[in-house]
């Protein structure tokens, strides 16, 4: 019963990994389209987040079965406690890049051609950063120290959005003309602003995992 059960807990974390590494791709992809303004690969993006959403609804399958039906003892029933979060971040993180990539599509149908403000790049960055750093937490156990740090970065890519906001504010009222796809920015820089946010859920998750501390 033992093996059973400490093969079904492997076989999760390994979908887990998997689930991260595609969530990770797509993070990268998403900023690729919206920096080239290729509208081919948001398209593949877009029509991905399916993929993403069915391994998402398996873990979740597999982490409910271990939990209700093999008796985990307190430390490890905590750690399904914090899978079973994890994955709702994860998955919303993939439909953010879908979002950014649905207003990328938008953005060049329009034709105007208004570049993407200053910052925003490395504002995407930093968030990105937050994804892979936290995937690579959820691998080991003891990384709650590191997954600590995430609310710096999150409230760096915060005081982003604001001066973003800010920017994209002034350059609508200049050019009033480019005005929906001005919003459409705006929008794209909210997405960005909320995978932060959940890439620092999943670190706080983590936390709880190895040391039974929540913080949210």
């Amino acid at each position: 019963m033992l093996e059973v059960y400490e093969k079904s807990v492997a076989e999760l974390k390994h979908d887990m990994i998997n689930l991260g590494m595609k969530v990770e791709q797509a993070v990268e992809n998403a900023w690729k389209a919206l920096e080239d303004k290729d509208i081919e690969l948001a398209q593949r993006i877009y029509d991905g987040d399916d993929v993403i959403d069915d391994l998402v609804k398996n873990c979740m399958k597999k982490d409910l079965t271990i939990s209700m039906m093999q008796g985990p003892v307190a430390a490890d029933y905590r750690s399904l406690m914090a899978t079973l979060k994890i994955l709702s971040d994860l998955e919303r993180i993939a439909d953010h890049c879908a979002d950014i990539s649905h207003y990328v599509i938008h953005l060049e149908q329009t034709h105007h051609n208004v570049p993407l403000p200053q910052g925003i790049k490395e504002m995407y960055g930093v968030m990105a950063s937050m994804v892979s750093d936290v995937i690579d937490f959820y691998k080991e156990r003891g990384t709650s120290s590191q997954a600590s740090l995430m609310r710096d970065k999150d409230d760096i890519v915060d005081q982003s959005f604001n001066n973003l906001m800010e920017t994209l504010a002034a350059e609508m009222a200049a050019h009033p003309e480019n005005s929906k796809d001005y919003i459409d920015l705006v929008l794209v820089i909210k997405y960005i602003e909320r995978m932060a946010d959940h890439a620092n859920n999943i670190a706080e998750w983590l936390i709880y995992r190895d040391t039974n501390e929540i913080r949210i």
